[in-house]
């Protein structure tokens, strides 16, 4: 009877470094490669593989997903990487910028340019539905309704099938169309997500109402309304919301998202509606400089920007110029890692810029616009699927989730440690 070893190399009772080794004694394939980014500390990675692999299936740009895939390039290796096409052009961005920030915290990557030239060159772009083959696996991609690009593997070896998440999300938003949830067939074997396994998100237009509610009055009082977020979708899908809300003035994109929304516009089939999200993006007015970024921060504007942990990027310049206006605002549109300045901002109202700490003034929001899947999105997932067991990975309270699934739920499921290897 043939086998299937899945090894667990990171990304598991935890959020970051995602990477999940499938092995069937002749094919080795890699689930996402990522890192894991850890304020004022060097970034962990899982450990490198000294046999190669026949190919890197990438679920999605984001660094704790693929930041750990130029690592594999040295020594002259190069293994295909097979994702949805805009993923490429997201990655570049994304791997480029996480050398030059580590560059400036003086932190090792363990690669540079040129292995993340051999990623690129080495990507194969494959597309939602369409099955192909990498040894003795045959792998269908779906929509996860996380970012553009995103995307679900649905994993058919011999006759068993597998199913891996990476990140998604079940709800339809601005930006994206839900998960392809009822489209995947009958699973064998699930590995999901579960960063959000014990929590609902409140409903995303209450929150949009009042991300508009913010703005409108801080503009009314004279300030400068700060919004601050992750480049990869999240400040477009913001400026969408905001405009499907009625708010009628002008929008500035400043950071990385300039160039994130520049590549999403280059690519009409991977949004849930091309022609509204070009309506907007026509009204946005992009920071270009620093000339540009100065007389922007002088005046009452709306300002969206990266970082959106507020561990770097723009937002530090506008908190600078802005922090002690008592008129402005400052508005946090996702979760805020523990140990990062956004998490510092909320619970101490301070951050730290240039090595300097600064009190902050501003009136200070959260507001949840998350691409992940909620409990019952997961559930969701779970009940369409129908697996008869289940690996439950990225998430901190993975391990819970599981022994709650087998307990309440009656599905066999489990979250595995770093390094366990699972045979099927």
């Amino acid at each position: 009877m043939s086998k299937l070893t899945i090894r667990v190399l990171g990304g598991t009772r935890e959020v970051g470094r995602s990477a999940i080794l499938l092995d069937t004694g002749k094919t080795r394939v890699l689930l996402d490669y990522g890192m894991k980014l850890i304020p004022k500390e060097h970034p962990q990675f899982p450990p490198l593989l000294d046999e190669e692999v026949d190919a890197i299936l990438l679920s999605h740009a984001h660094l704790d997903h693929s930041g750990s895939i130029p690592r594999l390039y040295r020594k002259g290796r190069t293994p295909p990487v097979y994702g949805l096409d805009i993923t490429r052009d997201y990655s570049e961005i994304l791997l480029y910028d996480a050398i030059k920030v580590a560059k400036i915290k003086g932190h090792s990557l363990g690669y540079g340019p040129e292995e993340v030239r051999g990623v690129l060159n080495n990507f194969r772009p494959i597309e939602y539905g369409v099955p192909f083959r990498v040894g003795d696996l045959e792998i269908t991609a779906y929509n996860a309704g996380h970012i553009p690009g995103s995307a679900m593997f649905y994993i058919k070896y011999d006759s068993s099938t597998l199913l891996y998440t990476g990140d998604f999300n079940t709800v339809e938003s601005r930006l994206m169309p839900a998960a392809d949830v009822e489209e995947i067939p009958k699973t064998d074997f699930l590995i999901t997500e579960s960063t959000y396994a014990f929590k609902e998100h409140p409903p995303r237009d209450k929150q949009e109402r009042l991300l508009k509610h913010v703005v409108l009055d801080t503009i009314k009082s004279g300030g400068t309304a700060i919004v601050a977020g992750f480049a990869i979708g999240r400040l477009l899908e913001v400026a969408m919301a905001l405009k499907a809300q009625g708010f009628r003035g002008r929008l500035y994109l400043d950071g990385m998202a300039r160039k994130s929304t520049e590549i999403t516009e280059g690519y009409p089939e991977r949004v849930r509606d091309y022609s509204e999200m070009a309506l907007v993006t026509r009204e946005i007015t992009f920071v270009k400089n620093w000339e540009m970024r100065k007389k922007v921060a002088k005046r009452p504007s709306v300002i969206l920007t990266t970082s959106g942990m507020i561990e770097g990027g723009p937002v530090h310049y506008y908190l600078k110029e802005r922090g002690e206006d008592e008129n402005s605002s400052i508005t946090l549109t996702g979760y805020q890692i523990e140990g990062t300045e956004g998490r510092r901002l909320l619970e101490e109202g301070r951050v730290e810029i240039d090595g300097e700490d600064k009190w902050i003034l501003m009136r200070v929001n959260q507001l949840n616009f998350s691409a992940h899947a909620s409990r019952s999105g997961i559930m969701k997932l779970i009940s369409a699927v129908k697996p008869s067991g289940v690996m439950v990975v990225h998430g901190e309270d993975s391990e819970r989730f599981a022994n709650e699934l087998e307990e309440k739920e009656g599905v066999s499921a489990f979250s595995p440690e770093v390094d366990e290897e699972v045979l099927i």
